[in-house]
């Protein structure tokens, strides 16, 4: 993807373009030409952080000059106002609304079907044979504990379902990395296919699987010393003493979990597309999420909500045959194969959306805090540059 250069775009210390007459070596940035070079994939580096007086509004044009691109009433940083913000892709380079990012996510489905449904309909398929696998030999296998009351269960079903779900989860992980590549190209209008999306993300997949596994390493140390406290507690205190710390080291843990989670959640698209290791991107999210959390916290709450009414709909039927299909011993085979089945289509159905709404949540903060739409401007500019070029 040639995505646009971390530098400063139109950054000039302060220093105004040479007026009509005047001479001198520098000449007033044309349509498309203050980036330089074009963008290079990865290159989503943060710019420097800008000095006072920088990215103010440009010089008037001058007599008989068109208007550059995007120019108009200026809002912070010199970025265009909401009215005026060009739209070269699937949202507005501007600060982002609820809308601007649901129906961005919902536009890059529509219009890279390719690469969306089919990377998830392959990853699907690729976790849909051992998954089904597992879960009919955990089945079949004889795992059955009987209680004091002499009834007998068969844990085959439900140990099939917990690692076949660790394969789902993991494919997940990689499919959202993929799927930030095909957001941050259709941003600039611009379409990608299967092949050119593993080209530029292949080497990110290592990076992504170790924050992810960071991330899990961290919530189960906290919960392992939440678990331990409270097992010190009931062997010295007592049964009332554990119990109550278990609910507010419970809560605690809780609360905790969700406001981590919201903190770094900007750390997978930051990992791809600037190509920094994991420890860098959860610095990265953490900065962009400074003075945001309630944002990025309830339009992923809103997102995570549609995501849950809509697999609970298509699992439904897949419940009802687990249902019937399970005896007194427990789950089925073939219920549990059904639940499995659902949950790789419900996952393939569902990440495309998550991955999109958490990759435009990611531009949209580098677009308020670091300028980012200025030189996406530049990027969209260069590429529709090289279309007329080309069409002449």
């Amino acid at each position: 993807m040639d995505e646009p250069r971390g530098d400063s775009p139109g950054s000039d210390n302060g220093s105004r373009p040479p007026q009509a007459g005047q001479g001198g070596p520098q000449q007033q940035p044309q349509y498309g030409q203050y980036g330089g070079q074009p963008p290079q994939y990865g290159q989503y580096a943060p710019p420097p952080q800008p000095q006072y007086g920088q990215y103010g509004p440009p010089p008037p044009p001058q007599y008989g000059q068109q208007p550059q691109y995007g120019a108009g009433p200026q809002g912070s940083y010199g970025r265009p106002m909401f009215q005026l913000a060009p739209k070269p892709g699937v949202i507005p380079l501007r600060p982002l609304n609820l809308g601007d990012i649901f129906g961005g996510t919902f536009g890059t489905i529509r219009g890279n079907p390719g690469a969306i449904i089919g990377l998830s309909a392959l990853m699907a398929l690729i976790v849909a044979v051992p998954s089904v696998l597992v879960t009919i030999a955990f089945s079949n296998a004889d795992l059955t504990v009987t209680d004091s009351n002499g009834t007998t269960t068969n844990l085959g079903g439900q140990l099939g379902l917990i690692v076949s779900s660790v394969f789902s989860w993991f494919a997940g992980v990689l499919l959202a990395g993929m799927l930030t590549v095909v957001v941050a190209e259709a941003v600039l209008g611009r379409r990608i296919s299967i092949g050119q999306t593993w080209h530029k993300v292949r080497g990110r997949l290592l990076p992504l699987i170790g924050l992810t596994l960071m991330i899990i390493a961290t919530i189960a140390v906290a919960g392992a010393i939440a678990v331990g406290i409270v097992a010190l507690l009931a062997a010295t205190t007592g049964t009332v003493g554990a119990v109550i710390a278990a609910i507010l080291l419970g809560v605690g843990l809780t609360v905790c979990v969700i406001w981590l989670s919201t903190k770094i959640s900007l750390a997978a698209p930051a990992l791809v597309l600037e190509r920094v290791g994991p420890i860098k991107s959860i610095v990265r999210s953490w900065h962009l999420s400074r003075q945001q959390w309630w944002r990025i916290f309830g339009i992923t709450l809103l997102a995570q909500l549609i995501i849950y009414v809509i697999s609970q709909v298509v699992s439904f039927p897949a419940a009802l045959i687990a249902v019937a299909g399970s005896g007194d011993g427990g789950l089925s085979v073939t219920g549990a194969v059904a639940l499995q089945l659902v949950s790789v289509i419900v996952s393939a159905l569902t990440t495309p959306f998550t991955a999109g709404v958490t990759a435009l949540l990611y531009l949209d903060q580098r677009i308020r805090k670091e300028a980012l739409d200025v030189t996406l401007m530049e990027a969209a500019a260069r590429d529709s540059a090289k279309d007329g070029g080309g069409a002449r």
